[in-house]
């Protein structure tokens, strides 16, 4: 497996169960040799745990297995990313809070307390 890409043409060739896929990849897409870098190394690794990799039907199993992990490692990421943004978003506002309390009404002076 291997791929080659073009910085120029964005052309990205992933080589992946002995066939050779070419496409152009996405304008928006960031790091397309990367990503295809990481698609070949999950199927690497799922590929490595079959005994019989030569017919279709073990192909499509190979290649939907790594699909299915790198979409439960996409959603494990989410949530991960769900919950720190909840807890900086809990901590900035008892800071927030905290701020507010130490700084003295405006009827005060607006003085900040010690």
């Amino acid at each position: 497996m291997k791929a080659v890409g073009s910085s120029l043409e964005q052309l990205i060739t992933i080589e992946i169960l002995g066939q050779r896929y070419t496409f152009k990849a996405d304008d928006g897409l960031m790091d397309p040799q990367n990503v295809a870098n990481f698609l070949m190394e999950a199927v690497r690794k799922v590929e490595t745990g079959q005994a019989d990799r030569t017919t279709d039907t073990n192909r499509f199993v190979t290649l939907l297995q790594a699909a299915l992990n790198i979409s439960s490692d996409h959603l494990k990421l989410k949530q991960q990313l769900a919950a720190v943004s909840d807890r900086i978003s809990l901590k900035t506002e008892r800071l927030h809070g905290a701020l507010n309390r130490s700084v003295v009404s405006p009827q005060g002076g607006g003085a900040v307390a010690g």
